[in-house]
């Protein structure tokens, strides 16, 4: 089969470019989707009375953000509640004076924001820490037990640490976030921002965008060859025998699958400096843990829930057989579902709770819960639900981040985002997805706006 641009994925970039290239009469397209869904890491479930986002959940910021410009002038984001209500709570199940924690998370943003940070020529972790400390010994500070300020310091490192997707703060690049903003609000569902994508949305007037037409599922794509020669097809070979011809492909798997196998998928292989961004750029894990229970017994503490863990007690669950438990960095809320409550997964213990059972985990859960709320009572939840994106051969992780070996390599985003092209200079392979986008990688309207700019690139080859 035929087609003049074949797009590797069907997650937020593919179905960016997909319907961006249609909306400019290219509508000879095909879409290659290793799974049987849409979507990619926005994944939005059917859980509790309502759905649930086992990735993407947040539209982080307004400027510049595309998920922002598809959803906000139709009313369709709201604040969340992890944007306010947090709390920390010490694994003796006493609370921080909220004051305290207060002014521990304002000292702690300052240094966030601080304008340094994009000169900074070590990691976050040592940059923060050492300005942090520094903050600290103000002497408006010093009323704030030092133990508790130690404990808070490991907690925020687990917090940035799961927020950015890095195993160890120690190894990302300070000056790499200087773009990023925080700010966060809420869709109903984040599989909103797919059906505005294809403009299906009920809120949406006009035509819809008919994609779905041209996706095919299950189809995993094994090998890509690209040609260096102008009018020979590219074809794209899948697991299950098929394959497909097109003048140009564009490719949005992520960048963990592009580790894992850029070795075998690309014929002729890639150039270096491509390999190099692939190898540079990292790629971290952050799952989710959601639990339904029959009663909120926090309904009344607070919406975000920081553990605070006392050094020598941390030190004995490292020893225990609920170890992978200090993944969980934070408790949450849900939006509109007060019976749900979520645990934030992250780094090498995140991946090994993947490896368990549900038994498993809900018995890791029920631990971590009696120590934290030991003045409740707690029953064991009803169900849960999690997700494995580290586990998943279809993602490999969560999303991308700067680290040391980024730094090394001398790589970036944008290498990663360069297309191969032809003898005569023709853009024949080209990459999209949050990963090769500088300045939004590891978000969601760093996908969509990735896939567009490879649909524009060729709208303008192709129709000028």
């Amino acid at each position: 089969m035929t087609a003049r641009i074949l797009i590797v994925g069907a997650g937020a970039s593919g179905l960016a470019a997909a319907a961006r290239l249609y909306e400019h009469g290219l509508t000879n397209l095909l879409i290659l989707e290793a799974t049987d869904r849409i979507g990619g890491r926005v994944h939005t479930v059917p859980f509790g009375e309502n759905v649930i986002d086992l990735g993407a959940q947040w539209c982080h910021g307004e400027k510049n953000n595309a998920v922002y410009e598809l959803a906000g002038p139709l009313g369709l984001l709201e604040s969340s509640v992890v944007a306010s209500g947090n709390v920390l709570i010490k694994n003796s199940g006493e609370i921080v004076p909220q004051e305290v924690t207060d002014r521990l998370m304002a000292v702690a943003n300052e240094v966030m924001e601080a304008d340094e940070m994009a000169s900074y020529n070590g990691t976050l972790g040592d940059f923060f820490t050492s300005k942090f400390m520094k903050l600290m010994e103000d002497e408006k500070m010093k009323d704030i037990d030092r133990e508790l300020v130690q404990q808070f310091l490991r907690f925020y490192q687990s917090y940035q640490e799961g927020y950015i997707a890095t195993d160890s703060w120690y190894n990302l690049v300070a000056s790499s976030l200087e773009d990023y903003d925080d700010s966060r609000k809420s869709d109903d569902r984040y599989k909103s921002v797919l059906q505005l994508l294809m403009k299906k949305h009920p809120a949406q007037t006009g035509e819809p965008i008919p994609v779905e037409e041209k996706i095919l599922f299950n189809k995993t794509v094994s090998n890509i060859n690209w040609a260096n020669v102008p009018d020979r097809p590219i074809t794209v070979h899948c697991t299950d025998g098929t394959s497909y011809d097109a003048n140009h492909v564009i490719t949005t798997t992520s960048i963990g699958v592009l580790k894992a196998n850029y070795t075998t998928l690309f014929t002729p292989e890639l150039p270096s400096i491509k390999q190099n961004a692939i190898r540079g750029i990292y790629f971290g894990t952050v799952n989710k843990i959601i639990m339904e229970f029959e009663k909120p017994f926090w309904s009344t503490m607070g919406n975000t829930f920081g553990l605070i863990w006392d050094a020598e007690d941390l030190e004995k669950l490292r020893k225990s057989q609920y170890a992978w438990t200090e993944g969980a960095s934070a408790f949450f809320k849900i939006d509109r579902q007060p019976n749900l409550l979520a645990a934030w997964m992250i780094g090498k213990q995140g991946r090994q709770a993947e490896l368990l059972d549900d038994r498993d985990v809900v018995a890791g859960m029920m631990f971590l819960l009696n120590i934290f709320f030991k003045n409740e009572q707690i029953e064991e939840p009803v169900k849960i639900v999690r997700s494995k994106w580290s586990t998943d051969r279809n993602f490999r992780g969560s999303y991308s981040s700067y680290s040391l070996a980024t730094e090394q390599l001398k790589t970036s985003c944008n290498d990663l985002a360069v297309p191969i092209t032809d003898c005569l200079g023709t853009p024949v392979l080209l990459f999209a997805g949050e990963a090769t986008n500088h300045g939004q990688y590891g978000t969601v309207h760093g996908a969509i706006g990735s896939g567009r700019r490879e649909a524009d690139r060729l709208i303008k080859l192709l129709t000028e």
